[in-house]
């Protein structure tokens, strides 16, 4: 008696939900900008000694602290959200495209 289990379920190659969309562009961008725009906020908040004290949010904290204090590793946090909305948008309208 052979007990052979399917690891790939039948489903179509291309679901619904892998099919590239005009939405997808528009998470990237909203991915992309926000990561662009923490990044600037939060250097200004670093090196403007002019203004307030830094207010960090918990999870802003907790990374801040595993990193020893070094602001740049918060500010590559973002900029790792910047590059995969940049690489959302292109993908997205990429596929696009070839989908025409």
């Amino acid at each position: 008696m052979s007990n052979s289990v399917n690891s790939k379920p039948d489903r179509p190659d291309n679901a619904p939900e892998d099919d590239p969309s005009w939405g997808g562009v528009i998470v990237g961008l909203m991915l992309a900008t926000a990561g662009i725009g923490l990044i600037y906020n939060r250097y200004q908040q670093f090196h403007d000694l002019a203004n307030d004290p830094i207010s960090l949010t918990r999870i802003e904290l907790l990374i801040y602290k595993i990193a020893g204090g070094n602001e740049w590793v918060l500010l590559a946090a973002y900029g790792i959200i910047a590059l995969v909305g940049i690489y959302l948008i292109i993908s997205n309208i990429i596929h696009l495209r070839i989908k025409q």
